[in-house]
């Protein structure tokens, strides 16, 4: 146990369910969606969706707090609109 630690930072290549039950209640689980998902050819808003809402799911499972955060952002292909579409999805799968 490390003192006064409150989250813990979850990559987008980590096993979310097996992170979700250790933390339990005891920190916030601090997800970092992958950023290739605004980088693809393609914005695909239900892939998107899909990704938030399992790891939604995950913690709710586990009585994990949660927070989003999308960082490492390289490109979003010309496309800025994708940022604030992200935005909206995650913004709905936080609220149920």
């Amino acid at each position: 146990m490390i003192p006064h630690v409150r989250k813990v930072s979850m990559s987008p290549w980590v096993d979310e369910e097996r992170g979700a039950a250790e933390i339990g209640s005891d920190f916030v689980y601090s997800r970092k969606p992958n950023p290739a998902m605004l980088a693809m050819d393609r914005f695909d808003p239900d892939m998107v969706r899909q990704d938030l809402a399992r790891t939604r799911d995950i913690c709710a499972r586990h009585g994990c707090p949660l927070e989003f955060i999308l960082k490492d952002i390289s490109t979003v292909r010309y496309e800025p609109q994708r940022l604030f579409d992200w935005a909206r999805i995650a913004m709905e799968v936080a609220g149920g």
